[in-house]
């Protein structure tokens, strides 16, 4: 969404909704983007830097870590953005000979931001824990490690654990 700069003169509310398209989804985890909207305003400051607050908010879909089934994630934050003339990023956003500002692509560096590094779905029960050549490991669940279980012969018969760290 481009905003025409000229219209901002105290204040400039924005309340939108965005659709992106697949360009933008090419290298991220992201399969999918709904319901993206932007509420919040646009306004110079009193050093005439461009200001823009509000909240971003929609539903990303994203791969599960583990199955790799679609899951809606849901995302809201806070965007406290200042647009200065020195800022190298923005250029591509802001032209200032045609007095306009292109919101989209500050909302989807954002957006990008806000993509968790793992995501899996609460019906982990489902999920098969063997297969051929491969098991997933239970943290919780203690394995004695095939080379040294020969060492568990020494315990003796009271059923103590081996201490590794304690000497004798």
């Amino acid at each position: 969404m481009i905003i025409d700069l000229s219209k901002v003169k105290n204040e400039y509310f924005i309340n939108e909704k965005y659709n992106y398209d697949d360009s933008y989804l090419k290298n991220t985890d992201i399969r999918k983007l709904e319901n993206v909207s932007f509420n919040g305003k646009i306004y110079f400051d009193f050093d005439d830097n461009l200001k823009i607050e509000g909240i971003c908010s929609g539903t990303m879909i994203l791969p599960d870590s583990i199955t790799l089934e679609d899951i809606e994630y849901p995302f809201s934050f806070e965007i406290d953005y200042i647009i200065d003339e020195n800022n190298e990023e923005i250029k591509e956003y802001y032209e200032k000979l045609k007095n306009t500002l292109d919101i989209m692509g500050i909302l989807w560096q954002n957006i990008v931001l806000e993509v968790p590094m793992r995501i899996t779905n609460s019906s982990i029960d489902k999920i098969k824990n063997v297969g051929n050549g491969w098991d997933i490991k239970n943290e919780k669940k203690k394995e004695i490690d095939p080379r040294l279980a020969k060492l568990t012969e020494l315990l003796d018969d009271t059923g103590k654990e081996w201490n590794y760290g304690s000497s004798i």
